[in-house]
């Protein structure tokens, strides 16, 4: 074993895919990797399609898409200046929860808006008008949070059904989300911006499974970010792929933690604000259905999520969807998505109608 710890026989008898990238080459590959790219030796440029799947990444950092057609989640860590690449596949992880946990959450959401409507029970001593606009806004809240729980089982549940492409505006969908993010953060107290570094960008896919992908990725960044940070939206376009980045300033996360957000193999937070990662799966879904990847990384107090998908420009006689606001069952989803982390004050029946 080297001084920086590192030994090929840690990982010569590993069940899954190991390399060592130096400088983008493969510096080491365990025979489990061997399999998985054929040819590959010590020595050799990174595959293409590991290439693909990291993009510019560095550790700490995970990446979830697929490799030669393989689903598969990607942890980088740092070893020794070098790279140490782990790939295993995605449907070995917990992307679901388990029931228990599952319970737990709507339990804790039906119970909020319960005490909610108790108190708007007009058999009891009624509230003041001020509270009982509360008390309904805190119901409506507990509403929306129970929509957006059974929208993400339905949603990462793997119903190819619910996948419809068909060409798009993939700029002008994130204009339209960045807006209305925008209108919900700024009553809300957050800092959010947004850029696009082009105003038109013709693509296929599934308008509003990206729109949710989209506003999962804002929530997480809400949490992160807080009220005293900030976070944002970009998208750019690297040759044939946009590249949509959701990032926010705060904590920087642990090597761990950045490795769990698309690991699935640790037990679901009970904490409502953490919530069971059903959001994630339903980005992991959405980015792989459009033939895409999701990395995250997190570096000098700045988080990123980021989301490569290829440009696939619509045949001369596909129909141009102009993306539009999507309902969740009436519901603005916008605010169903971020209904756990926006204030009750928001949810306020004058506001919603």
């Amino acid at each position: 074993m080297s001084g920086d710890g590192w030994s090929e026989r840690l990982f010569d008898g590993f069940p899954e895919p190991v390399l060592l990238l130096r400088e983008r080459r493969v510096a080491y590959r365990n025979q489990a990797a061997a399999g998985r790219f054929p040819g590959l030796r010590a020595g050799d440029e990174m595959p293409e399609a590991l290439r693909t799947l990291l993009g510019e990444a560095r550790p700490p950092a995970a990446a979830a898409g697929e490799v030669n057609g393989w689903p598969c989640i990607a942890s980088l860590q740092e070893m020794g200046g070098d790279t140490l690449v782990v790939l295993r596949s995605r449907e070995g992880s917990a992307g679901r929860p388990g029931l228990e946990g599952l319970a737990h959450q709507l339990r804790r959401e039906t119970a909020t808006l319960s005490a909610a409507l108790q108190r708007l029970d007009p058999t009891e001593e009624a509230p003041d008008e001020e509270k009982a606009k509360r008390y309904l806004s805190a119901a409506n809240q507990g509403l929306y949070r129970i929509i957006r729980l059974a929208d993400h089982l339905a949603l990462s549940g793997g119903e190819e059904g619910q996948w419809t492409p068909q060409g798009m505006d993939l700029a002008g969908l994130c204009r339209e989300t960045a807006e209305e993010v925008e209108g919900v953060c700024r009553m809300g107290g957050y800092d959010f911006t947004w850029a696009l570094e082009t105003a038109g960008l013709l693509t296929v896919g599934d308008d509003r499974l990206l729109r949710r992908m989209l506003l999962c990725l804002v929530s997480n960044a809400m949490k992160a970010a807080g009220q005293t940070g900030k976070l944002g939206l970009r998208l750019s376009v690297r040759g044939d792929r946009a590249v949509i980045t959701v990032w926010n300033t705060g904590r920087a996360l642990e090597e761990k933690d950045v490795a769990r957000m698309f690991g699935g193999d640790q037990a679901p937070s009970m904490d409502v604000k953490q919530g069971l990662g059903l959001g994630l799966e339903v980005v992991r879904r959405a980015a792989v259905l459009h033939g895409g990847t999701v990395l995250a990384e997190s570096r000098e107090g700045v988080t990123r999520c980021v989301v490569s998908l290829p440009i696939r420009r619509p045949e001369g006689g596909e129909l141009l969807r102009t993306p539009r606001v999507d309902y969740s069952g009436g519901f603005p989803t916008v605010l169903v998505e971020l209904s756990d982390v926006l204030p009750p004050e928001l949810y306020r029946v004058e506001d919603l109608q």
